[in-house]
């Protein structure tokens, strides 16, 4: 919840640039009406009302928290080769132990698709593990956990 006002902020910017983008090419089409259209018209301010709520739904619907169905400190090996097998990589294993895995997108596209939001954290308390972070990519990874490992 902490990064909620970043998640939503950058969501809002890259709906808003996707936007942008198609109405370049519809305009390029010749099928477009001119850009003032956005601020001159009541559908326009409806766009960008609508683009606000989609901004700041998206960090609740986007973001989850699973429970594994092991424990994932004692088969940390098996999880980063899984989560390998995801496209993630583990980082800062100096001051994350086994019990606190934190792991990131390997590629830069996969960083660029996921708006830089790409970290997956494991965390395990008292045996009971849970994988956190973007709604796909953890339940990606937490069914081929499933599968491969429990």
């Amino acid at each position: 919840m902490k990064r909620y006002p970043i998640r939503a902020a950058k969501y809002a910017i890259y709906l808003i640039i996707l936007f942008f983008i198609l109405f370049a090419l519809l305009r390029a089409f010749g099928s477009a009406s001119p850009i003032s259209v956005l601020w001159s018209t009541s559908r326009g301010l409806l766009f960008l009302g609508v683009v606000i709520v989609f901004a700041l739904l998206y960090p609740f619907f986007g973001f989850t928290r699973k429970r594994l169905t092991f424990n994932a400190a004692a088969r940390s090996e098996d999880v980063e080769r899984v989560m390998g097998m995801c496209g993630f990589k583990r980082i800062d294993t100096e001051n994350h132990s086994a019990d606190n895995m934190l792991f990131q997108a390997a590629s830069t596209a996969q960083k660029i698709v996921m708006m830089w939001e790409d970290q997956i954290e494991i965390t395990t308390i008292d045996g009971i593990s849970y994988i956190e972070g973007n709604r796909k990519a953890v339940v990606r990874a937490a069914f081929r956990m499933g599968t491969y490992i429990a």
